[in-house]
C-alpha cells in the first residue's frame, strides 16, 4: 500500500477530516488531498503524521498495522489542538463519524458519513410523513445483543447516547417499579414542570424560595409549598429553613440538574410521533430485560418515603 492511500485510510478510520488532519500537522487541507490523491508529504512531516494517526512510521507505510500510541492518548493530544470551547463538539463530531466501528456494515456506514458532513439541522420539513406534521426529526439509532446507540447528528440539536449492556444486564441497574411509579406521578402535577424550568433558568446550585418560586411560575403559593415539598421527597430538590429579619423563609435548591437535560430529551425521543431515521440498524434479538431472581432493590431511591432533614440558619441569608 502507498503511503497516500494509508494517510486516506487511517485519517477515515480516526473520524478525521483533511482539515482537521492538516491543522493537527500544520498545512492546508488541500496539501493533505494533494497526498491522498497520488502526492507525498515532506520527509520532515513524516513523523508528525504517524504521531497524530497514531502509529509508527512502519505503520505509515503500510508494514505495520498495530498502533504505536495508545488511542486515548491521540484523543486527548487531538482534543487539546482546540480551544476549550470546541473541544465537547469535537469530540460529539468524533463519535458520530466513528460509528461503523461498531459493526453498521460499509455501504450504510459510507452513505451516512456523507449524510453527517453535510447535516446541520435536526429536522426535516414537509416530508409527509404524518397528517398534521410539517417536520420530522431525523435520528440515528443501532440496537444489537451488545447495546445501544441512541443519536441526533445535528449541531441544532445533538445527542448521543452510548449504552453498552452490562454482563449482569440493565435490569440490575433499575429502581423498583414503585419508585419510578411514585416520581412519575408526581411529573404529572399541574405546575410540577415549571416550578423545575424556573431552577432550570437560574445559575447552577442557587437557593430559591417558594415566594419566589410560586410567583414566577404563576401558582399559587400554598400549592407551590406542597410541590415543592413533594419534590424535596422525590430527591429533586433539596430544602433549608433561613432564619431571616421576617421570620423564616423556605428556599430550595436542585439537585441533579445535569441529568434533567438528558431526561427531558429522552423523553422528547419516546413521545416523537415520526420514526424517520438518517438510518436504523436493529440487530438486537434478546429482550431488554432479563427476570431476575428476588426484587430490584436501591440505596438511595427516588421519592422515599421520609422526608429530607432540613437545616436551620441564622442570619440575613440572601435567597433568590
Amino acid at each position: 500500500m502507498i503511503i497516500s492511500d494509508k494517510i486516506s485510510e487511517l485519517r477515515k478510520e480516526r473520524g478525521m477530516t483533511q482539515e482537521q488532519l492538516g491543522a493537527l500537522v500544520g498545512v492546508s487541507s488541500q496539501a493533505v488531498s494533494k497526498w491522498e490523491n497520488g502526492g507525498a508529504p515532506d520527509v520532515e512531516l513524516l513523523p508528525l503524521i504517524a504521531d497524530v494517526l497514531g502509529v509508527s512510521l512502519d505503520g505509515l507505510f503500510g508494514r505495520d498495522e498495530k498502533p504505536e500510541t495508545d488511542i486515548s492518548h491521540t484523543l486527548v493530544r487531538y482534543l487539546q489542538s482546540f480551544p476549550e470551547n470546541r473541544r465537547m463538539k469535537e469530540m460529539f463530531h468524533l463519535l458520530t463519524t466513528s460509528i461503523r466501528g461498531l459493526g453498521i456494515p460499509d455501504a450504510l456506514a459510507s452513505e451516512l458519513d456523507n449524510i453527517i458532513n453535510v447535516r446541520n439541522t435536526a429536522y426535516i420539513n414537509n416530508i409527509g410523513i404524518i397528517e398534521g406534521e410539517s417536520s420530522s426529526w431525523m435520528r440515528p439509532i443501532l440496537t444489537s445483543d451488545d447495546g445501544a446507540m441512541l443519536t441526533v447528528s445535528a449541531e441544532d440539536f445533538p445527542l448521543y447516547l452510548l449504552l453498552p449492556e452490562p454482563e449482569g444486564g440493565y435490569g440490575q441497574n433499575l429502581a423498583p417499579v414503585k419508585d419510578y411509579q411514585r416520581l412519575f406521578t408526581l411529573l404529572v402535577q399541574d405546575g410540577v414542570l415549571e416550578l423545575l424550568f424556573q431552577f432550570m433558568k437560574r445559575q447552577p446550585d442557587a437557593y430559591i424560595s417558594a415566594a419566589t418560586l410560586a410567583h414566577e411560575s404563576n401558582i399559587p403559593l400554598q400549592d407551590a409549598d406542597r410541590l415543592l415539598s413533594g419534590m424535596a421527597d422525590c430527591g429533586l430538590l433539596t430544602s433549608i429553613e433561613i432564619e431571616a429579619e421576617n421570620g423564616n423563609v423556605m428556599a430550595y435548591q436542585l439537585k441533579n440538574e445535569e441529568a434533567l437535560i438528558p431526561f427531558l430529551y429522552l423523553a422528547r425521543w419516546l413521545m416523537h410521533k415520526n420514526n424517520v431515521y438518517f438510518y436504523a440498524w436493529k440487530i438486537r434479538e434478546k429482550p431488554w430485560l432479563t427476570e431476575r431472581k428476588g426484587n430490584l432493590t436501591a440505596q438511595n431511591a427516588p421519592c422515599a418515603s421520609a422526608h429530607e432533614t432540613r437545616n436551620t440558619r441564622k442570619g440575613k441569608d440572601s435567597v433568590q
